[in-house]
């Protein structure tokens, strides 16, 4: 029987390689070797006008190199891509609640782009709400936003427009590789930065060809696979995913992820009931995590991410470990247990966690990759100049 398991799971994995799904377009938290650098250089291809479909399928048309803009989401992705040099153009982005719902990132931000938070703050971090006359007042050249941005603030856009204001639909959320590239490549162009998104991209789906040439060819039998996002902490159980996000990738990684015999693939996530992830008995248990409530706050939340020392993940991750009827489970008897980042997600670095899950599922076969130097790795070649010090990946330090 699990000779047919392990073909599903492989047959799973090529279909979906090219074809990642998420749960939605929404930036809501949901409780929600080393290279070398690359050079960085203005392209001189002369790419203006640029006619371009966004993620929502509108046809742009931008007569010439941008020379500022709001970003109302994905701050991370456009530095990484445009530089340290390119926050110069931001003339505003979302700042509200920022800081209480995504501390790590907005610590590291913040300390190492100080001039970040003298940017005029046009809405919410973690919700779709967006200034339009704040907006309108700093008229950029183009204003970036995600798909559910563009969907709740839909009667304001022909506002922006007849303003003169380029209104560009990115998506890193539903965590579909054709986005990804799409979004990274329309950036490139916007910030003159060609070269770098080609990098990137190429990185990326390099990283995903990888993670299926080889389980294409594993005699393994397939591992179930448990993953939980730890924001709730150790009393409560919080949401699993299928189709979506973390769900997705176990399905990439030639995983079985035992959720998806019980969400709801219309909704994507929610958490699973005790006795059946206990009646599981999965062979891996991951928990994600994050900093939803600040640094100093007391609870039992799972911590990673950046900030994050592994002390304090390997803390956390032992907590849930102790849970009533854990001990008995074979992922925890056998130590396969580990702890992700949840908040590096929806980003161009996020195909690292597709080969972290290989590595644990088939780790004979992806001895080679180490999930967290290679995170390491990609902050230092594309925003060196950004403090990623943090804990991205690790595998519990059973005693």
């Amino acid at each position: 029987m699990k000779k047919y398991l392990k073909l599903a799971a492989v047959l799973t994995a090529v279909i979906t390689a090219l074809s990642f799904t998420g749960c939605s377009s929404s930036n809501k938290t949901v409780a929600d070797e080393p290279e070398t650098k690359t050079e960085q250089t203005e392209s001189t291809d002369g790419s203006f006008p640029y006619t371009f479909t966004d993620i929502e399928g509108r046809e742009i048309t931008i007569e010439k190199q941008p020379e500022t803009f709001i970003v109302g989401n994905y701050i991370l992705n456009f530095m990484l891509i445009g530089g340290e040099e390119s926050l110069d153009k931001v003339v505003g982005m979302p700042l509200d609640g920022w800081e209480e719902t995504r501390f790590g990132e907005y610590t590291a931000m913040t300390t190492s782009f100080p001039e970040i938070l003298e940017k005029t703050s046009i809405g919410g971090y973690h919700d779709d709400v967006l200034d339009s006359e704040l907006i309108l007042t700093a008229k950029p050249d183009v204003l970036l936003i995600n798909r559910s941005q563009y969907s709740e603030n839909e009667t304001s856009i022909p506002v922006f427009e007849k303003a003169g204001i380029k209104v560009v639909v990115l998506d890193y959320h539903k965590m579909k590789l054709e986005n990804h590239i799409k979004s990274t490549e329309i950036l490139g162009v916007l910030l003159g930065r060609e070269d770098v998104a080609a990098e990137m991209i190429n990185d990326y789906t390099s990283g995903i060809n990888l993670v299926q040439e080889r389980i294409a060819a594993a005699d393994e039998e397939p591992k179930t696979v448990y993953v939980e996002l730890g924001s709730k902490g150790v009393g409560e159980y919080g949401n699993s995913y299928t189709g979506c996000l973390w769900g997705s990738i176990i399905n990439n990684a030639g995983g079985i992820n035992i959720a998806d015999s019980v969400l709801d693939p219309a909704e994507g996530y929610g958490p699973l009931d005790k006795e059946y992830v206990l009646t599981q008995d999965p062979d891996i248990i991951v928990i994600g995590g994050s900093i939803w409530t600040g640094y100093n706050t007391d609870n039992d939340q799972m911590r990673m991410g950046l900030t994050i020392d592994p002390e304090m993940s390997q803390e956390r991750l032992t907590g849930f470990m102790n849970r009533s009827g854990w001990s008995s489970l074979t992922a925890v008897k056998n130590g396969e247990v580990y702890g992700v980042d949840h908040g590096s997600l929806r980003f161009m670095g996020d195909y690292i966690y597709t080969e972290a899950f290989a590595k644990m599922i088939y780790p004979d076969l992806f001895e080679d990759i180490d999930p967290q130097a290679e995170m390491e790795a990609f902050y230092e070649k594309y925003l060196p100049e950004l403090d990623h010090t943090g804990t991205f990946f690790i595998k519990w330090d059973k005693q």
